[in-house]
């Protein structure tokens, strides 16, 4: 299941199937895109220890019921504005630092 949601400067899309979970930014202007599930902003947000060897990588898997909560809470999450407009300055200072190698058009 994917799952996009749009705002002005970024899309995200969230990835959950089979085990597989995954948070993509893109942002719009430059088509550069990074997984952030990764970034300590949105483990935090998830509820997970940023220590956790299991969630350092930008894709994770996981069990069908660990995939499904974190696809609704990320849902959840990325639907509040207000919380979009937080991680997207995040998101624009990892971008700033070169992070954000990726380019889709």
């Amino acid at each position: 299941m994917k799952k996009i949601i749009k705002s002005k400067i970024y899309n995200f899309e969230i990835i959950a199937k089979n085990g597989y979970f995954a948070v993509k930014a893109k942002h719009k202007p430059t088509g550069r895109f990074s997984y952030i599930n990764n970034l300590n902003t949105i483990l935090a947000e998830l509820g997970i220890n940023i220590t956790d060897n299991k969630h350092q990588d930008s894709s994770w898997f996981l069990s069908k019921k660990e995939v499904r909560k974190l696809r609704e809470l990320s849902e959840e999450l990325l639907s509040d504005k207000s919380f979009r407009n937080y991680i997207e300055q995040k998101l624009d200072e990892d971008r700033k630092y070169g992070e954000w190698e990726n380019i889709e058009k």
